[in-house]
């Protein structure tokens, strides 16, 4: 995984608000509609590449012990901040989703926005999928989303420009269909004084078929309970831009079963 993100963390929550509402926000009614359509009692969860820890914050709230991991120590930092405003039962952990490793087991993961496809190679898509079984308690939930084709084609050709009061962003955004492949080359003029500072970093990312994301599932141990194309966005013509997946533990006698 090439992404560990060390400009954004200052400005991800800014930079978020101004689309309207950050991705936490927008999300979290799917999170708790499916919660409550499988039945997923209030216990243990972990929010895998957990970034500022706004949905951890919110699923705290709620009831939830939180765990939150992310590979960037950036924002895990910028995480930490907001929760020594609160006191909540939330932990944060910098580790690489790939191969983490926590104290505890827990009936839902959650992984969301563009999370996996920061993943550049099926191995290390299954290996994120095999360390989140692990930590998962018998009958527990995986549910995730991971932008789609459509999105790389509709959102990733093009170059935007992100202005706010304390920084100016620009995304050269490019997409190789062939390698399904993506790049964006970030950079950031960050208002010092009277002054910018310029930085910047890129962003890689890869498109997962339905078919990989389904095979490499069962592989490291859990049922497709649900998979759907869905827009959260206010804009209608870009269509269904993520996929939304449900996946659930097998029970170890099933998965001998299965994969023998």
């Amino acid at each position: 995984m090439s992404n560990v993100y060390k400009v954004l963390p200052q400005v991800y929550d800014r930079w978020q608000q101004t689309y309207g509402n950050d991705y936490s926000t927008l999300i979290l009614p799917r999170v708790l509609s499916t919660i409550k359509t499988f039945r997923i009692p209030t216990s243990t969860m972990l929010d895998l590449a957990c970034g500022t820890g706004t949905l951890a914050l919110l699923m705290a709230r709620r009831g939830w012990n939180v765990w939150g991991v992310d590979g960037s120590e950036g924002m895990i930092d910028e995480a930490k901040k907001k929760f020594l405003r609160c006191k909540l039962p939330v932990v944060l952990v910098h580790e690489d989703m790939r191969q983490f490793r926590l104290d505890t087991s827990v009936m839902l993961t959650t992984c969301l926005y563009d999370s996996l496809n920061h993943l550049l190679s099926r191995k290390a898509l299954l290996d994120t999928f095999r360390a989140v079984h692990l930590h998962t308690q018998p009958s527990g939930y995986f549910v995730f989303d991971v932008n789609n084709q459509r999105c790389f084609k509709t959102l990733w050709r093009q170059t935007e420009t992100i202005k706010h009061k304390d920084f100016t962003m620009i995304l050269h955004n490019s997409y190789d269909s062939l390698v399904k492949c993506a790049q964006s080359e970030v950079t950031l003029f960050m208002k010092k004084g009277g002054m910018y500072e310029r930085s910047s970093e890129y962003v890689r990312e890869r498109y997962f078929t339905d078919e990989e994301i389904a095979s490499l599932l069962r592989r490291a141990g859990f049922h497709v309970m649900q998979r759907e194309t869905f827009n959260f966005t206010n804009n209608p013509d870009i269509g269904k831009i993520k996929t939304w997946w449900v996946a659930q533990k097998r029970a170890e006698t099933d998965r001998v079963s299965r994969d023998s």
